[in-house]
């Protein structure tokens, strides 16, 4: 049964490296109007055969070899049970008065995928270096390809891979446009460059503690080369919202970090800081031109973009008037965008609130919201309650009286705890400002086991 749960602790990792590869097979083309939509569109993407997978393999696994830990596991986190139960039950009952059903049940089946993946990774032994380095693997293979991208100025087409192809003078791509150029943004093989950047964002908090833990020599190496190519790959994806996540993130990993009593970690911790900054000023020399003018803000297309971002939120509120109890239905923002729209617009024009606690509220009504509220509130509560003064004085402790084993103990589990909640918050950040955490399937994925990693951490009995 060893070979059994090693087999399904490899393909788990695996998952993680390929998730950003949107391989799909469309078995149902959106349609609104005249045109078509993406939010309408449905897909199993190849990741999904490789998640289901891992559950009957791990369901042999748990039948075959009861593990007692999962009682005192779920103890730990039983508040979030009682609020994800609700989360779906409310979900369901959307159902009945919702608008489109097959969108419902299609936007539902994703989510429960995403709940199913937080079972498996609370409950399931995993390594957090391997489950972090398979975040900075698959990092690395998108910045590759974002700076093929960025410096060739294509995103080349491959339905095996799951790219479209995106050239910056045809309109629909996302860019930069200057005064004198159009500059192509990276896609990496997703969607839309906030999307990586959002992913990048979240490889680049993994990597930092990756780089404070590694103890042999070619893992240092290996991944202080990776933090500038990953860092560049998140540049060009131009994406604020990326940015401001991995700022945040990196914040509450430097104020804990600095506050620790492990001076080595605090000169590593120093040492990122200062390769970000120099990557980040050379890159800023040589393309200031579309930096600058993304930050400004003030060209055509970030003013269109802009000036769309608060339409968005204004048809939101009309919405909300008409809706805010019951809720339009998961999945149903954008057709109930267009059914409401007395002069109908092209398809592409439709587009989902940028702000998921607002997306909820449309779809799932006020109580849906509520309960997407308690959650973020629950996740608050447990990080103000972790004892981080008593982890610190057990650190101390046992550096001077060179406690080894129970020093790389606690030092690697609060580290471990520091990176999941600085993703959690990166990813909150990514909620505020934008609707993939909700609207797809790799957004959906991504909270999801973003939250996992962070409940194993807390349900651990060594915290």
């Amino acid at each position: 049964m060893n070979k059994l749960s090693k087999t399904i602790e490899y393909i788990f990792y695996l998952f993680i490296f390929l998730l950003p590869w949107q391989t799909r097979w469309i078995w149902h083309l959106g349609k609104l109007g005249n045109g078509e939509s993406q939010y309408l569109t449905y897909s199993l993407y190849g990741t999904e055969i490789l998640f289901w997978l891992i559950g009957i393999l791990a369901v042999i696994y748990l039948v075959k070899n009861k593990n007692k830990e999962l009682n005192t596991i779920n103890y730990r986190v039983r508040d979030f049970y009682v609020l994800f139960f609700l989360f779906f039950l409310i979900i369901i009952l959307g159902f009945i008065w919702g608008g489109d059903k097959q969108a419902i049940l299609y936007y539902l089946w994703k989510f429960f995928e995403g709940f199913l993946l937080l079972l498996f990774v609370i409950n399931f032994k995993i390594s957090f270096f391997n489950t972090a380095g398979a975040f900075v693997l698959a990092g690395l293979g998108q910045s590759i390809l974002a700076l093929y991208q960025f410096f060739t100025q294509q995103v080349f087409a491959s339905k095996w891979l799951g790219m479209a192809a995106q050239i910056p003078a045809v309109g629909g791509t996302c860019v930069v446009e200057s005064d004198c150029f159009r500059w192509l943004r990276a896609y990496g093989s997703l969607p839309h460059p906030n999307v990586l950047g959002g992913f990048l964002a979240m490889a680049l908090i993994f990597l930092f503690i990756l780089l404070i833990l590694a103890k042999h020599k070619w893992e240092k190496m290996f991944l202080w080369l990776c933090l500038p190519v990953i860092l560049a790959g998140l540049f060009f994806t131009f994406s604020k919202s990326a940015f401001l996540a991995l700022v945040v993130g990196v914040i509450f990993l430097g104020f804990f970090i600095f506050l620790s009593p492990a001076k080595k970690d605090k000169n590593i911790f120093t040492e990122i800081l200062m390769i970000c900054l120099i990557t980040l000023s050379t890159l800023t020399i040589f393309y200031s031109d579309p930096l600058i003018t993304r930050l400004q803000g003030e060209t055509r297309l970030e003013v269109k973009s802009a000036q769309e971002r608060i339409a968005y939120f204004e048809e939101s509120k009309k919405l909300l008037e008409k809706n805010w109890l019951s809720g339009v239905g998961l999945g149903n923002f954008v057709l109930s965008d267009y059914m409401q729209s007395e002069i109908k617009q092209p398809s592409y024009d439709y587009q989902p609130v940028h702000n998921v606690f607002f997306l909820a509220a449309v779809e799932l009504g006020v109580w849906g919201f509520l309960i997407l509220v308690l959650i973020v509130a629950e996740i608050l509560r447990r990080i103000y309650n972790y004892k981080i003064d008593y982890n610190f004085s057990l650190m101390d402790v046992f550096s001077k009286f060179k406690i080894d084993d129970n020093y790389d103990l606690y030092r690697e589990k609060f580290y471990w705890f520091l990176s999941t909640t600085a993703v959690f918050f990166a990813l909150l950040v990514i909620m505020i400002f934008d609707h993939y955490l909700w609207t797809l399937y790799f957004g959906i994925i991504l909270w999801w086991l973003g939250l996992g990693l962070w409940l194993k951490q807390i349900s651990s009995k060594n915290i």
